[in-house]
């Protein structure tokens, strides 16, 4: 009895059931795209990115930035995704009427004690295989390597919290 109650004192702030409102807030983004066939780079984007919350269990995520390719052109780009939790899982949406799922995750802390979760989604014919990883240090890490007869690239994005940006409670332990 005692050791359960140690392992419960110890877990991560970032459980299941705290991590959407962990989310909550301002974050800038960096993402880098690469080529899989050739491994040549794709190009950037940095931006910035938000979770408003829409009642207890959901948020609306939206980013902007500005996209550089490595060919020297640039654009603008965005994104709009629905955050929800059902019980243990994070589901992501296309849409706010949650009837397009992109993934669905279930969040485990690895044996390095780092909380991530893993994830796939068949679009068309091609795969999206998609890895999260929440760090210690309060920031988050979201992999796509998507394959298929249409695309093949990684999108490698790394998220950290706006200076001064205090929304959530995400210190790590």
């Amino acid at each position: 009895m005692e050791n359960t109650a140690m392992t419960t004192e110890r877990q991560p702030p970032w459980v299941a059931e705290h991590l959407l409102a962990a989310l909550h807030g301002e974050w800038r983004f960096s993402r880098t795209l690469q080529d899989l066939v050739s491994r040549n780079p794709i190009g950037t984007v940095q931006g910035l990115a938000s979770f408003t919350p829409e009642g207890t269990s959901a948020a609306h995520y939206v980013e902007n930035g500005q996209m550089v390719l490595h060919n020297g052109g640039t654009f603008r780009a965005s994104g709009s995704y629905f955050f929800s939790q059902q019980g243990a899982d994070l589901c992501i949406y296309f849409d706010a009427e949650q009837q397009r799922l992109f993934h669905q995750l279930h969040p485990a802390v690895d044996h390095a004690g780092q909380l991530v979760a893993s994830s796939s989604h068949l679009c068309i014919a091609d795969r999206y295989d998609s890895s999260y990883e929440f760090l210690r240090s309060g920031g988050f890490v979201i992999e796509h390597q998507v394959r298929g007869p249409h695309k093949s690239y990684r999108s490698y994005t790394l998220y950290e919290r706006l200076a001064g940006d205090h929304t959530s409670n995400n210190t790590a332990t």
